[in-house]
């Protein structure tokens, strides 16, 4: 069996877009918060999202280089700028 060494490069990029879904998880889960009591259905709705956020991060590998680089182009500058992040969510 051969190994398949994977760079130095990709993994630190892996993390990073990793790092990027954790953030975009903070800010939905501080609206959720914000919302749990004058808006249930908007919370759970929003709780919903979360959780595809979570399985994209659970899902993300080293291997998947596009996609990778796609999370760190989207969504990186998105959770910079909360505004945009709401507009673009």
């Amino acid at each position: 069996m051969t190994e398949h060494e994977t760079s130095y490069d990709a993994i630190v990029r892996a993390e990073i877009a990793i790092e990027i879904l954790s953030q975009a998880r903070a800010i939905v889960t501080a609206r959720v918060y914000a919302l749990e009591e004058t808006d249930p259905a908007a919370a759970e709705a929003l709780r919903q999202r979360r959780r595809d956020l979570i399985d994209v991060q659970q899902r993300l590998s080293v291997v998947d280089r596009d996609v990778v680089e796609n999370i760190i182009a989207v969504w990186g500058p998105r959770v910079q700028d909360e505004t945009r992040f709401w507009a673009e969510f």
